[in-house]
């Protein structure tokens, strides 16, 4: 079972790379979208680039919650992180874009990490939030909606668009809380459940916000920031409310792999995406 979990956080990963190009592309291609309003989202929804990359995504998020059920969170989260890896492999072969000495460093970095946090997680159960955790979930999804709503309806600045970036990778960390500890015993329960709630809401805020701050600051800070923020705060989340703990002996170790992976993460995520509206005929052929 662990296996197949590791299997799916990989496959998530080629979807979530894949669907990053796409999106930024589709997002710098909607006219007057430099705002948080129906425009933006008209124009995404009739982008068959933006379709497709949501199509992507929701296949990868399926791919994450199954693993989700099974391994702690900071361990998907990290695999998930590798999705910058296969944005920068897909920009260079697609696009034409060429990596550096640096670049290559930061895909060794992130594989290393990725191999050594896999022999490091243990197998979970699906962790019963506390009344206390669920409050902390409600607190920081409006939050984050009350940001995103004062910066995105504000003056479009890149300073703004990597505000956006943070809050949409915050929010992709509450998405993945939500799938990690929500009770699927049956609908009412699901909808009972304000965890549930709180995960959908910021899972759409997510990809409106992220497309909106593709198109206000340049793709490398962009991607770095949200992949960076979701990663650490998805983990953080789940040791700090959900229970997520590495295999007995192996802290220092898993500690260590997260950093790197992160690290690595980072270091290639100017690769995340085309880092400009003419580079769309380049992924259309």
């Amino acid at each position: 079972m662990e296996g197949l979990a590791l299997a799916c956080v990989a496959a998530a990963a080629v979807c979530s790379g894949t669907a990053v190009v796409l999106q930024a592309v589709a997002a710098r291609r909607v006219p007057d979208g430099d705002h948080l309003d129906l425009t933006l989202v008209a124009g995404l929804a009739r982008s068959p680039l933006y379709v497709a990359a949501l199509v992507l995504v929701a296949v990868g998020f399926a791919l994450s919650f199954v693993a989700l059920r099974t391994l702690p969170l900071f361990a998907v989260q990290a695999g998930r992180a590798s999705s910058v890896a296969v944005a920068a492999v897909l920009s260079a072969v697609v696009l034409g874009a060429r990596l550096r000495g640096r670049d290559w460093l930061g895909l060794a970095g992130l594989g290393a990490g990725l191999v050594v946090l896999a022999l490091t997680v243990a197998p979970q159960t699906v962790a019963t939030l506390s009344t206390g955790a669920r409050v902390v979930v409600v607190v920081a999804t409006l939050a984050i909606g009350a940001l995103a709503a004062t910066v995105g309806l504000g003056e479009p600045t890149p300073r703004s668009g990597l505000v956006l970036a943070a809050l949409s990778g915050a929010a992709f960390g509450v998405l993945a809380l939500g799938a990690h500890t929500v009770q699927v015993d049956g609908l009412a329960t699901v909808l009972t459940d304000p965890v549930a709630w709180c995960a959908a809401v910021c899972g759409g805020l997510a990809l409106v916000v992220s497309a909106l701050a593709l198109r206000r600051a340049a793709v490398v800070p962009v991607t770095a920031l949200m992949v960076g923020v979701e990663t650490v705060v998805g983990a953080g989340l789940g040791i700090a409310l959900a229970g997520d703990r590495p295999a007995a002996g192996t802290g220092p170790a898993s500690v260590a792999a997260f950093a790197l992976v992160l690290t690595g993460a980072v270091v290639v995520a100017r690769f995340g995406a085309p880092s400009s509206v003419e580079d769309a005929t380049a992924v259309r052929a």
